[in-house]
């Protein structure tokens, strides 16, 4: 959870279709890692430290996540995307203050999505043409 939750990390109130541009960005913002690098601190953190490259590329291996770390951190600065990196204590007491009601996640602003990445679910199509009678 503690890679999950905090003020910093966007929640979303749609669902986007799976690997849609929507559904990347979408597993950066909402995702944090704690301090990434040398094989003794990813095995410590049991590689639960590479939380955004595992949600972008959850079929590498642990080890592929080192390398595409610094490319994946280096895209995000270069387009204004949030790349969220802290220690597992800070991480941990984020997640405590918004299960305490004393903080909220961010809500990802509607116009920033991509209506063409947004699952259409039949529940809501039945809604719709109900609201339309």
């Amino acid at each position: 959870v503690p890679n999950h939750a905090g003020s910093a990390l966007y929640r979303f109130t749609r669902g986007c279709k799976p690997k849609s541009p929507t559904f990347y960005l979408r597993a950066v913002v909402s995702s944090a890692n704690f301090p990434t690098g040398g094989d003794f601190n990813d095995f410590m953190h049991g590689w639960l430290n590479y939380q955004i490259e595992h949600h972008c590329w959850p079929d590498l291996s642990m080890l592929a996540y080192q390398r595409g770390q610094p490319e994946l951190e280096a895209i995000c600065k270069k387009y204004g995307v949030p790349y969220i990196q802290e220690n597992v204590f800070i991480r941990t007491a984020k997640a405590l203050s918004i299960s305490m009601g004393q903080s909220n996640m961010r809500v990802y602003p509607d116009q920033y999505e991509r209506e063409q990445d947004m699952m259409k679910w039949s529940s809501d199509v039945k809604q719709q043409e109900l609201m339309a009678a």
